[in-house]
């Protein structure tokens, strides 16, 4: 019923209605309401409002008076009768078998008394003609009047109306001609037994029901194959959804868990809408819908079984696992031999040409070991995994090696594959050896670098070996001094003349006795035998010259090495003994006191790499070419970069679940950016949780002690430490 009518004469009304005037008579006494029938009676079940109104005195509002009337007042003009029902004792889209209206009347004329549908609402105390709203025109019953007791109108298609939702409840209008009148006892006369009452016979509704099932969509086709097993123990929330528009009122009507099979089934429901929707917190973690929205809408009608409410999930992939030394260059990582993995590697991810990810290696949080990396929440898609050039210069952490194995053996630091839904990909692993060992003795290394491929270094006197061709009379710094030996052609300290004459000579005269003779000449004792006269220089080394005592004539002594004495041609590398040790080298896999991890990376190892800081909310909002994802899970829930910049920018005066959704989506890009994160990863966890319970945009209100911002707002606290730079990880500079 659609049409509008606003209140007319008398007349006219009579005009309008006289083809569709139809009779309906009643006893003088009510019929006792049979099995599965009602009486709405005011001050009993339910509650009956009634008024009238008057065209004479249009601004008159009779309020609770003991009568109603209809057709001609006796003081002029006309009236016209009101009555109301609370119906709630019935229940929602029952099927009405009759609903009449039953009231006490005393009329002197007999004729037709019509009822109309109310189409506004109206107030039995200020109710009157002037702001009285409109009926419909068409009849939707009648009786005929004359004389007294209870006459009756028969409303039933009105009020199934009013039970199935599709007309409102505003009650009805009676109306008749001017040639009688018609006064009614009203619900006010104090005569209970005379009151106006609506009589409804009816037939409740089947109940209805929805399910089926939460499942791993392996396949993501939203559709459940016979392989794809349920998700157990699941909450599953039925709410209301009076005006069916797809999104719930509010109410919980109903929870349930998913069983071992991953189904859940609400059942005795009254037909209707209702919205189902997953509890996300209980879901296993990563996961993410295929089959439309988590909060999906359905429409039950009167006993219909709904099984096909289904949620479909399918986990994110991921892409690993490690970049390690290969000793053997045998292109397997094999930890049991000694290989080790290598932390502080830059390593990247793109698709499609572009960046999506890049991670640093660092020890494996599973096994402990050096040189794990990992990029997880992947859709499905084509990804290169790159092992970036600026860990092979100067100080990077894989200077001075060469790859030997990747995924695709190419041995270009790259690797491409496929991914699917639901796929850890942990074999994109990169092997890499010291250019020293293949074989090629290549520029920068030689035999004190890398003897395996340029061979051994020549032996030289002074580099603490006694090679073969040595010995301690020619190299007494590697071999030691050799032994005093008489006839070794060197009188020690311990030979003399009468000891040993081969090397001291034989005893003879003593020089200073003033008798030059036997073995005396003027060389050996110038005492008795006179100054020898001047030789040395004459270009003839003599037999008392030596080259020691007279280069001149003799040349230059032979270079020994351990005289103490550092020759043009000695080094360090040739002669410790005379010239000193030489400094560290680079590379002989010592790291000496003199060099680490900025100077000699290959002897000392790389240097950590630093944190690049944490940044508040305003940071990153500000900040977007900064991120280090393009995308985060907030409360359960996946956003993109834009949206999360939006959640960033919303007010939170008077929604405090934005307030804290702000502090988690920095806390995430600081730990994604490589910042410490031991501090803080059980509160990213509890806010999590938190927003799962309490969405963004559920409009949270600061304040009480048992409001939900009581767990919320410590966690709101310790994240803006954390992004502040005030707990385990310094602040951005």
């Amino acid at each position: 019923m659609n049409h509008r009518f606003a209140l007319a004469t008398t007349a006219a009304m009579a005009a309008l209605l006289a083809s569709s005037t139809a009779l309906a008579t009643g006893t003088s006494t009510p019929t006792p309401p049979a099995s599965g029938c009602v009486s709405i009676k005011r001050g009993s079940l339910g509650n009956v409002y009634d008024s009238f109104i008057w065209d004479a005195q249009p601004s008159y509002a009779p309020g609770t008076y003991v009568e109603t009337a209809s057709g001609l007042s006796s003081s002029g003009g006309e009236k016209r009768a009101l009555f109301g029902f609370d119906i709630s004792p019935i229940p929602a889209k029952s099927i009405v078998t009759t609903a009449k209206l039953w009231v006490s009347i005393y009329s002197n004329t007999s004729q037709t008394v019509r009822a109309h549908q109310i189409l506004d609402p109206w107030n039995e105390n200020t109710v009157n003609w002037t702001n009285f709203g409109a009926i419909n025109p068409l009849v939707a019953g009648s009786f005929a009047s004359g004389g007294s007791g209870y006459k009756s109108v028969d409303i039933s298609g009105l009020v199934q109306e009013w039970l199935n939702g599709t007309a409102p409840n505003y009650g009805v209008l009676l109306e008749e001609a001017l040639q009688g009148s018609t006064t009614y006892k009203s619900g006010e006369s104090g005569k209970p037994e005379r009151f106006p009452y609506l009589e409804v016979c009816y037939t409740e509704p089947p109940k209805s029901s929805v399910g089926d099932t939460v499942f791993f969509d392996g396949n993501a086709d939203g559709i459940q194959g016979g392989d794809e097993p349920g998700i157990h123990d699941v909450v599953v929330d039925l709410f209301a959804d009076a005006d069916c528009d797809g999104l719930s009122d509010g109410t919980v009507v109903a929870t349930t868990v998913t069983d071992i099979a991953g189904s859940y089934h609400f059942m005795g429901l009254t037909s209707g809408c209702y919205v189902v929707d997953i509890d996300d917190s209980t879901l296993p973690p990563g996961h993410l819908l295929t089959t439309g929205t988590e909060q999906l809408g359905v429409s039950l009608s009167p006993g219909q079984d709904k099984t096909d409410a289904d949620f479909g999930y399918v986990t994110f992939s991921s892409i690993g696992d490690s970049v390690w030394l290969d000793s053997d260059a045998d292109g397997h990582y094999d930890s049991d031999a000694g290989e080790i993995g290598v932390n502080g590697v830059l390593v990247e991810l793109y698709s499609g040409g572009a960046l999506v990810e890049y991670t640093y290696t660092a020890s494996s949080p599973y096994t402990g070991l050096p040189g794990f990396y990992l990029f997880d929440s992947l859709s499905p898609g084509s990804y290169t995994v790159v092992v970036d050039t600026t860990n092979f210069g100067e100080g990077g952490p894989l200077v001075g090696h060469e790859p030997t194995f990747d995924l695709d053996g190419a041995l270009d630091n790259t690797a491409t594959l496929p991914l699917g839904w639901a796929e850890d990909f942990l074999a994109a692993d990169f092997g890499y050896q010291l250019s020293c060992g293949n074989g090629a003795c290549a520029a920068g290394e030689d035999c004190s670098t890398c003897a395996t491929d340029c061979g051994a270094c020549p032996a030289s006197c002074g580099d603490g070996s006694c090679n073969g061709t040595e010995d301690c009379s020619t190299c007494a710094a590697d071999c030691g001094a050799c032994p005093a030996s008489c006839g070794d052609g060197s009188c020690n300290g311990t030979e003399d003349c009468s000891t040993c004459a081969a090397d001291c000579g034989a005893c003879g005269p003593m020089c200073g006795d003033e008798i030059c003779e036997g073995s005396e000449s003027c060389s050996t004792c110038a005492a008795d035998c006179g100054a020898c006269p001047p030789s040395c220089g004459d270009g003839t080394c003599n037999g008392s010259e030596t080259c020691a005592a007279c280069p001149s004539d003799c040349g230059l002594c032979p270079i020994v090495c351990g005289d103490h004495m550092c020759a043009s041609s000695e080094s360090c590398s040739t002669c410790a003994a005379d010239c000193g040790a030489c400094p560290p080298v680079c590379g002989d896999h010592t790291c000496s006191s003199a060099e680490d991890c900025s100077s000699c990376a290959s002897d000392c190892g790389a240097c950590p790499i630093g944190a690049p800081g944490t940044g508040t909310q305003g940071y990153w909002k500000n900040h977007p070419s900064a991120w280090p994802v393009q995308t985060l899970v907030i409360g359960g829930k996946l956003y993109t970069k834009a949206e999360l910049i939006t959640i960033m920018k919303h007010p939170t005066a008077k929604d405090v679940t934005y307030s804290l959704a702000q502090q988690l989506i920095a806390a995430k890009l600081n730990v994604a950016a490589g910042n410490n994160s031991s501090c803080i990863e059980a509160s990213i966890l509890a806010a999590d949780a938190w927003l799962a319970m309490y969405p963004i945009g559920s409009n949270v209100k600061a304040g009480g002690a048992s409001s939900p911002w009581s767990v919320g707002q410590p966690l709101n606290a310790k994240l803006d430490s954390y992004n502040n730079g005030l707990l385990c990880a310094p602040h951005r500079d």
